[in-house]
């Protein structure tokens, strides 16, 4: 019996770890609680005195080892939340370094970097958020997130609690109050301007209100901030708009198809006159066509009896044409 468990013998134990793969480090408290628990059933077991023969010791080895791994599993980290997913895109852009497709799914933590692309995402609780060129921004959960260099536009659609956001800055947090805003650093500053509803940009020392039709600039520490007008559609919405999430036309009513026009271009919608009007509603829509708003404007309205102009703001629609 002694010569067998010499120095010379096989060990089944040393062969048994030699060949446990290591698995990740747990949470250190995590780590330590293993250990303590392992430690002690350790004891108990040698503490007995009871003799194995050297199956049954490897098996008791085995038992410990297999129950020490489901341990490690339990309190493995769970996967990041996804906050988003990548409804459109234009151009290149990456998360963490991988290019990101339609479709692509964020999971919180994640940078995404557009570099000269641009990408409009749809969030998990609601709304449209879209990232412009040269934007670096990361998800901290859904609806909230950090913005370190370029713009993001933000339309909550509904203006539901769920669908709005926070956008974090070194110059102020901007806070959605159910709206359609963009957000934008630019040198040394942080400039917010609305389109709808209303944002505010809170700061250490005060917080700002931001109407439709405002645009307010803020630098660091406790300058004043600079409050113009702006207009709520044209040149400051234009990549925004170009990144409007799709609307399938076939089977609804023009004039569902004209008020999303109108939401995505920051235009208001007006009727030459009443029949125009009824017409709309009357009027159902049938095929697919994918382009942006106005363009999409042009190309279904040429498939209906109406006719349109742009004056200014406005949309007009009438009869004819």
């Amino acid at each position: 019996m002694n010569e067998e468990n010499g120095s010379n013998g096989a060990d089944p134990l040393r062969d048994l770890f030699a060949h446990v793969r290591p698995r990740a480090a747990p949470p250190a408290e995590d780590e330590a609680e293993i250990r303590r628990a392992l430690f002690l059933e350790w004891d108990a077991l040698t503490g007995r005195r009871v003799l194995l023969k050297r199956f049954g010791t490897a098996a008791a080895a085995a038992v410990l080892i297999a129950g020490f791994a489901a341990l490690l599993l339990r309190t493995s980290t769970a996967p990041a939340a996804v906050v988003a997913s990548v409804e459109r895109m234009r151009g290149d852009a990456e998360i963490d370094g991988v290019a990101l497709t339609i479709g692509s799914r964020i999971p919180s933590a994640a940078r995404i970097d557009t570099h000269s692309g641009q990408i409009a995402l749809r969030l998990e609780g609601g709304g449209s958020l879209r990232l412009g060129p040269q934007t670096e921004l990361t998800f901290a959960a859904a609806g909230r997130a950090t913005l370190d260099s370029g713009a993001v536009y933000f339309d909550s659609e509904t203006g539901a609690p769920a669908a709005r956001v926070e956008i974090r800055t070194a110059f102020g947090t901007v806070r959605d109050l159910g709206t359609q805003f963009i957000a934008r650093l630019v040198a040394d500053r942080l400039e917010v301007g609305v389109r709808d509803g209303s944002v505010s940009i809170a700061r250490a020392a005060d917080s700002i209100d931001v109407q439709p039709g405002e645009r307010v600039s803020v630098a660091r520490g406790t300058d004043r901030p600079r409050r113009e007008q702006i207009a709520t559609f044209g040149a400051d919405w234009d990549w925004a708009e170009r990144l409007a999430p799709p609307f399938a036309i076939d089977g609804r009513r023009l004039i569902d198809f004209l008020r999303w026009v109108e939401a995505q271009t920051g235009r208001t919608l007006a009727f030459a006159d009443a029949a125009s009007e009824q017409a709309a509603r009357d009027t159902i829509l049938t095929g697919s066509i994918d382009l942006e708003p106005l363009p999409k404007l042009a190309a279904v309205i040429a498939t209906t009896d109406l006719d349109y102009s742009l004056d200014r703001q406005r949309i007009v629609i009438r009869t004819g044409k």
